[in-house]
């Protein structure tokens, strides 16, 4: 598949990591004397899943000893965190973790501290999201869908696949912005969710670009606009939800590396250092991109400052949106 170029899709806090790798402090001793572990907090198979294994596989030849991944599923990644939290800052135990890092401890009553307990190594990549509708819903835009959502308030319904999902915060954002009445109906997963907006139970959904993009190129479903800031190469024609009239609408979840806090700064370093070089090469990024991820490889800096600003964000959301987990 064939990618035009297009402007990333995040801000511009994480818009480039050119040189990033040449400015990294070098390793010392001989690091790593021993296999790492990878802990992923949620099950195999997933998006979190599939980004660990192949950073794993890479890293593995990159640092020349095996990063072994450790998925430890349960309560949408507490349970890893916790146990990512507890392990010694010595450069051994890599946690990755999704948008779910920001949103938790706005839900759940976590032990933890992200600001407290981890050091942000690198924000590997991103994926957006795309606002989809039913092909019966008489609308073709946004703007024709919130009309319609104002002219019946409570009536028609979105799908999630929990509280606090993604899915869910970007209808929440959506809603919000532009004071519409609209029906949260959980599903058990995204799949779920998915097909509950194919078979009409619900009217609209926020999918995955690269589970939403099928659906609609065989009609099953009407595309409106997706949420990143800039347009998707999958779909170059369909619009933003900002381009679509929602002034500064952003929801895309992430994909990001960590260490524990007191981890050395050299090896934070190095494995930035080697992550970045492996989402450079041609055969890593353009699987990637098959899937519709956005490689980004931004820093320790850069990452810590997005990591604040998406927290801002979703704890304001969360709160007016009085999100919480039953």
């Amino acid at each position: 598949m064939r990618h035009r170029a297009a402007a990333p899709a995040l801000t511009a806090l994480v818009m480039s990591h050119i040189g990033i790798a040449a400015q990294v402090e070098p390793a010392t001793g001989t690091y790593p004397q021993r296999p790492l572990r990878m802990i992923v907090p949620f099950t195999a198979g997933g998006p979190t899943d599939i980004v660990a294994r192949t950073l794993a596989q890479r890293l593995t030849d990159a640092l020349g000893q095996q990063v072994v991944v450790d998925n430890r599923g349960g309560a949408n990644g507490v349970i890893a965190q916790e146990i990512a939290a507890k392990s010694a800052p010595d450069g051994y135990t890599i946690f990755v973790h999704s948008v779910a890092y920001v949103v938790n401890p706005l839900l759940y009553k976590v032990r933890y501290d992200n600001e407290r307990d981890f050091v942000p190594v690198t924000l590997v990549e991103a994926f957006s999201l795309m606002l989809v509708v039913h092909p019966s819903l008489p609308v073709t835009s946004v703007r024709e869908l919130i009309t319609l959502a104002k002219a019946k308030p409570g009536q028609l319904n979105y799908s999630s696949y929990g509280q606090g999902s993604i899915a869910q915060l970007a209808a929440e954002m959506m809603k919000n912005a532009a004071g519409v009445d609209i029906t949260h109906v959980v599903y058990k997963g995204a799949p779920q969710g998915l097909s509950a907006a194919i078979a009409n139970e619900v009217q609209m959904s926020f999918p995955s670009v690269a589970t939403g993009f099928p659906q609609v190129k065989t009609a099953r479903l009407k595309g409106l606009a997706v949420t990143s800031r800039a347009r998707t190469p999958l779909m170059p024609d369909m619009p933003t939800m900002i381009e679509a009239g929602i002034p500064g609408f952003e929801a895309t979840s992430w994909f990001g590396t960590f260490f524990q806090s007191g981890t050395p700064k050299a090896i934070v370093g190095k494995v930035h250092s080697e992550t970045a070089k492996i989402l450079r090469i041609p055969e890593v990024k353009s699987n990637f991109e098959s899937q519709a991820f956005e490689v980004i490889g931004a820093g320790p800096e850069e990452f810590r400052e997005f990591v604040r600003n998406e927290q801002r964000k979703y704890a304001q959301l969360v709160k007016a949106a009085k999100i919480r987990v039953e």
